[in-house]
């Protein structure tokens, strides 16, 4: 289990990361006491490339000038002069879904994530993004 307090604990420490069960509510409540802004991206019923791009679009507030294509997406993640915060986690719930449902998208987004957090990195602001890469497990 992470300790997510730790990790969003510093700008040092921004990444991608996957998590396989469902963990959403002890990362929402660590980056809430850390200061960070939350946002969850729902992705259970994404099929491919503009679903994703419009679920994103919505959850993050996304300007009315975003282009619905790769390169908007990149350049909006790089800005977020419209929700400014000390630093930011975004958490794409279903994941995996979009994964299986478009395989060659989503290794994009993947580049674009990794290329998002080093970029905010770089500036020294914590930018974590996590991917949820399985269904929760049943209890």
């Amino acid at each position: 289990m992470e300790d997510w307090s730790a990790i969003f604990g510093s700008y040092l420490k921004s990444g991608v990361y996957m998590i396989t069960r469902g963990t959403c509510l002890d990362i929402r409540n660590a980056a809430q006491t850390g200061g960070l802004e939350f946002i969850e991206v729902n992705l259970r019923d994404v099929i491919g490339k503009k679903d994703f791009l419009k679920k994103t679009a919505g959850a993050l507030g996304f300007p009315a000038y975003f282009g619905m294509n790769w390169d908007a997406f990149s350049d909006c993640l790089t800005d977020m002069v419209w929700k400014p915060a000390a630093g930011y986690v975004v958490l794409f719930n279903y994941y995996y879904i979009f994964k299986v449902n478009d395989p060659a998208d989503a290794k994009t987004a993947r580049r674009i994530f990794d290329s998002v957090v080093q970029y905010w990195s770089d500036k020294k602001v914590p930018f974590f993004i996590v991917l949820v890469e399985e269904a929760p497990h049943s209890a």
